[in-house]
């Protein structure tokens, strides 16, 4: 099994970073990093699909909506199940570097 490079993943997060989670919490990067490094955000790897429904620039930031279908693993919530959700990803630049502010996801349907 390949190692999660948390290290990688958090370059692509913005210092401010929110998320409202499907575990319908708000979590701030650290939570989210604490959450990775937990495997409490963790999926079969790739299996994750997502269908983009929308993704368009809206001022200085990059909106991206859709649906995403997930296979939850390790300590994650719904472990062993499929996890049907819609999201909303917000990216914006930092220093010339795009990454992600907002994330929204929320759980439509459980198998």
């Amino acid at each position: 099994m390949q190692a999660l490079d948390i290290a990688g993943i958090e370059t692509l997060m913005a210092p401010d970073l929110l998320v409202n989670a499907p575990t319908n919490k708000v979590a701030n990067r650290e939570n989210v990093i604490a959450r990775l490094k937990a495997n409490q955000i963790s999926y079969e790897p790739g299996t994750t699909e997502r269908t983009i429904d929308f993704a368009g620039v809206r001022g200085d930031v990059v909106v991206i909506m859709g649906e995403e279908v997930t296979h939850p693993n390790k300590n994650a919530p719904y472990a062993g199940k499929i996890e049907h959700r819609r999201f909303t990803d917000v990216w914006k630049q930092f220093d010339g570097v795009w990454k992600l502010w907002i994330r929204q996801a929320t759980i439509t349907k459980i198998e």
